[in-house]
C-alpha cells in the first residue's frame, strides 16, 4: 500500500493551529492514515498582503515532494487560486480537501462542493462551527461536544470545543458557554508566545489537554491586568468615522485586537447618540473588525473594502488604493494624519 505523504496549509491564529495539529489526530482513525508522513504546516495570514494565495501558488511551483494528500484548514485562498490548485491536484494525482467555516467562503464550497467542506453553522446542535469543529463534523460525523465522554476523543474534543468557543466568540455571547474564562484565556495566552512557541504550545495542549494550561496561570493573571489597563486607555482615544453608511469606532492597537475591537463595538457614537455599527482596530496596514449588532454582515465590509474576509460579527482585512484620511491621536502630534487605503470595489 502506498505510504502517504500529506501537506497541510492554515491560519495563524488559535482556530487555525489548532485545526491543522488536530488534523492528524483525527486522521489517525483512519487506517489507511496510520502511517502517513506529514510535511511542515505552512501558516498563513489573511487579508491582501498575507493571503494564502501566493503561499498556494509557491508550493505549486517548486514542490518536489511526492504529495498524495493536500489539506487546507481554517482559511480559503481565492477562487481562481483554488481553480488552480484543483488543476494542479489533478494532473500530480493529489487528494485534496478545504476545511473552513468562513461565510466568505461559501462561494469555493459552490464551485467545488466535494472538496471544500465547508460549514458556517452545524445543523445539529445550532452550535456556530470553527476550523477545528468542522474537521471533527466532517470526517467523524460529530461535533466535539457530542464526544464528550468518550474516553478516547474527550481530551481532543474538549481542546477543540474550547478553541471553537472563542473563535465563534460563545464565550462573550453565550451566557451558559462552557469555556468563559478558558477560552479568552487560551487565545491571550496564545499569542503571549512567539509564533513558533504557539505551534508548541498548541500541541503540548492537544497531548496533554486544557489542564496543561494550568501551569501558565501567573502569566494569564497579569495580562488579564494588563489587557484591561491597555483597553480602557485606548477606549479614550477612540474616534468616529462613517463607512458604507456605518458609523464605526476605530484606534490604532497592537494588542488585545479582539477584545479591543469588541469594546469599540459597544461604544455609544457622541455624534448619533446611539451605539456604533463595528469597531475597527487598525494594526499596520490591516484592520481587525468587530460588531455585536445583527443586522451588520462585517465579512461583507471586510470582504467590499479590505481585500479580507472573516465571520458576520468578527472579520478582517488590509488597507490598499481609495484614500482615506483619519486622525491618529495616539501619534505624538495630535494634529498629524495618516493616510491609508482602501478599495471600494
Amino acid at each position: 500500500m502506498t505510504k502517504y505523504l500529506i501537506k497541510r496549509f492554515s491560519h495563524t491564529d488559535l482556530d487555525g493551529v489548532g485545526s491543522a495539529l488536530l488534523l492528524p489526530n483525527v486522521l489517525q482513525e483512519f487506517p489507511e492514515f496510520a502511517d502517513a508522513d506529514y510535511l511542515p504546516v505552512t501558516y498563513s495570514e489573511p487579508g491582501n498582503e498575507g493571503t494564502i494565495d501566493p503561499n498556494v501558488e509557491s508550493f505549486m511551483e517548486n514542490n518536489t515532494e511526492a504529495v498524495t494528500h493536500l489539506f487546507i484548514t481554517d482559511i480559503c485562498p481565492s477562487l481562481p487560486v483554488v481553480r488552480k490548485l484543483a488543476a494542479y491536484c489533478q494532473e500530480k494525482n493529489i487528494q485534496w480537501k478545504i476545511y473552513d467555516h468562513h461565510i466568505s467562503s461559501m462561494e469555493i464550497k459552490e464551485a467545488f462542493p466535494e472538496n471544500a467542506r465547508i460549514a458556517v453553522m452545524d445543523e445539529t446542535t445550532g452550535l456556530k462551527h470553527s476550523g477545528t469543529s468542522v474537521i471533527f463534523k466532517e470526517l467523524l460525523k460529530k461535533m466535539p461536544t457530542q464526544l464528550f465522554g468518550d474516553e478516547k476523543w474527550e481530551r481532543l474534543a474538549r481542546v477543540a470545543d474550547c478553541i471553537r468557543c472563542y473563535d465563534c466568540w460563545d464565550w462573550q455571547a453565550n451566557p451558559t458557554a462552557a469555556y468563559k474564562e478558558e477560552a479568552k484565556d487560551f487565545n491571550n495566552l496564545f499569542y503571549f508566545f512567539s509564533s513558533e512557541k504557539r505551534i508548541e504550545l498548541m500541541a503540548s495542549v492537544m497531548v496533554n489537554g486544557l489542564s496543561y494550561l494550568d501551569q501558565y496561570q501567573d502569566i494569564v493573571t497579569a495580562m488579564q491586568e494588563k489587557e484591561a489597563d491597555y483597553i480602557h486607555g485606548k477606549l479614550k482615544r477612540a474616534q468616529f468615522g462613517t463607512l458604507a453608511d456605518l458609523r464605526f469606532a476605530y484606534v490604532f492597537g497592537e494588542q488585545y485586537q479582539s477584545s479591543l475591537g469588541n469594546a469599540l463595538a459597544a461604544m455609544e457614537d457622541p455624534e448619533t447618540g446611539e451605539v456604533v455599527d463595528f469597531g475597527m482596530v487598525i494594526v499596520g496596514g490591516g484592520v481587525s473588525l468587530r460588531g455585536i449588532k445583527e443586522n451588520v454582515d462585517l465579512s461583507v465590509i471586510a470582504k467590499r473594502f479590505f481585500n479580507g474576509g472573516g465571520h458576520q460579527k468578527a472579520s478582517g482585512g488590509s488597507f490598499f488604493k481609495q484614500e482615506l484620511f483619519i486622525k491618529d491621536y495616539a501619534a505624538p502630534s495630535d494634529e498629524e494624519k495618516l493616510l491609508l487605503s482602501i478599495t471600494n470595489s
